[in-house]
């Protein structure tokens, strides 16, 4: 929904979307979206937002006084998988104008115990691990990370359990990315494996066999604008290519997509009756 590299006038971003006007975090009311702002002004208040040769950017949380906590902004940033909300992050380039950088999920999170807030106290602050969303989908992980397919299980049970392993505290971000990649396979294979090899939009059988022999269906994420990455699996639904286009294209999309949301809570119900 943004354009990569585009400059926004922020407070005719808020008038359009929601979310606070200022700040570092926002969360719009009305749609499954963050929005994280990093600025050098920040600066004073302790934050240094740090952007590593992987990709992955170590961003402070929101607090200008006292000890950062796990509630509000933080805490809508560390649960957006479970949620199915996206994080859309931006670069401040002059007063009132943010420039896009890309959707990210956060894989982990750490707290420093060495930062100033504004008054110039010693304060603990909230440091989350954000990994370039392009890097979650199945051919980045497997170039950047060779699969494991031995430490996923095939019962349904454990797969939902390891697809909802949230982030966790102190982790190096290298492991935070590979925990977060695990966690993304493991969302894929659970809805595949549930879905038995048949379409749970138009319950018609996969029409093909992918290449290691497994039925080929798509994951799509049904509280989320763009697929890819982790997610709650009561979240993801297994279905062909083409209602995947339907649900993200088609005229009835939006209809279409609820439709799904509904039956997708009905496969779920059954399948842990």
């Amino acid at each position: 929904m943004f354009e990569q590299g585009r400059v926004y006038h922020r407070r005719t971003l808020q008038k359009e979307i929601g979310g606070q006007r200022y700040g570092g975090i926002a969360t719009p009311a009305a749609l499954p979206i963050l929005l994280l702002v990093s600025g050098e002004e920040g600066r004073e208040f302790g934050y240094r937002d740090e952007f590593l040769d992987d990709g992955t950017i170590l961003y402070f949380g929101e607090g200008q006084e006292g000890d950062m906590t796990m509630d509000g902004g933080n805490r809508a940033v560390l649960d957006h998988g479970t949620a199915g909300e996206e994080l859309h992050f931006f670069d401040k380039v002059r007063d009132g104008f943010i420039r896009y950088r890309g959707q990210y999920d956060c894989a982990d999170f750490e707290f420093r115990h060495d930062v100033r807030d504004r008054n110039g106290s010693l304060r603990t602050a909230i440091v989350f691990h954000l990994v370039p969303h392009d890097q979650l989908d199945e051919e980045s992980e497997d170039a950047l990370e060779p699969p494991e397919p031995e430490l996923l299980p095939d019962d349904l049970a454990l797969l939902r359990a390891l697809a909802l392993e949230p982030p966790t505290e102190g982790l190096p971000p290298a492991e935070g990315r590979r925990r977060i990649w695990r966690r993304s396979r493991a969302v894929r294979k659970y809805v595949l494996r549930r879905a038995g090899g048949v379409c749970e939009g138009c319950d018609v059988a996969a029409s093909f066999m992918r290449s290691d022999g497994e039925p080929y269906l798509e994951p799509h994420h049904t509280r989320r604008i763009s697929d890819g990455g982790p997610d709650h699996p009561a979240h993801v639904i297994a279905v062909c290519p083409t209602c995947h286009r339907r649900a993200h294209h088609a005229a009835d999309a939006e209809e279409f997509n609820a439709d799904l949301i509904l039956k997708l809570k009905q496969i779920e119900t059954s399948t842990h009756s």
